[in-house]
């Protein structure tokens, strides 16, 4: 009996000094690769928004694919549309985001505002995504992107 309550007091000692290192206004150490997709992330954003070919051709990984709303597009295609102006973004911006390492690949869903233009169709408002990264050849590259309208 006693040795079970020697057990049960350094357990609950254990626990108040675990729970100490990280009190009122502290955090927890973030994850790096979770910090590094995050980052990514706001990088395709902003290369999307500025038509920026070269990275979005560093970011995704030759075999992307895509299914936003009613179109599907394979990276020679969002390339060759954001070259060509078929494929406009105004802004586009992740509201919320949460991702899930799974060894070499990273689970990213959420929520983005969008405001594009698709091949002379105009389109604003939000979109509930998810985003598969996988790492390969030394970095982290985006595999598939699946997107799909928030109705009000």
């Amino acid at each position: 009996m006693k040795r079970i309550i020697v057990v049960a007091l350094v357990t609950i000692a254990a626990a108040s000094i675990a729970a100490g290192q990280c009190g009122p206004g502290k955090r927890m150490p973030a994850n790096p690769t979770v910090e590094a997709i995050k980052r990514l992330e706001v990088e395709r954003n902003k290369a999307l928004v500025g038509a920026d070919v070269a990275a979005i051709d560093r970011l995704y990984s030759a075999d992307y694919t895509s299914a936003v709303d009613n179109t599907s597009r394979t990276k020679t295609q969002v390339l060759a549309d954001l070259k060509s102006g078929a494929l406009k973004l105004a802004a586009s911006s992740n509201d919320e985001t949460y991702v899930r390492v799974y060894g070499n690949t990273a689970v990213v869903t959420g929520k983005s505002t969008l405001n594009r233009n698709d091949r002379g169709t105009e389109i604003k408002g939000q979109v509930y995504f998810t985003r598969v990264w996988v790492k390969q050849m030394g970095g982290w590259r985006l595999v598939a992107n699946h997107a799909s309208s928030v109705t009000p």
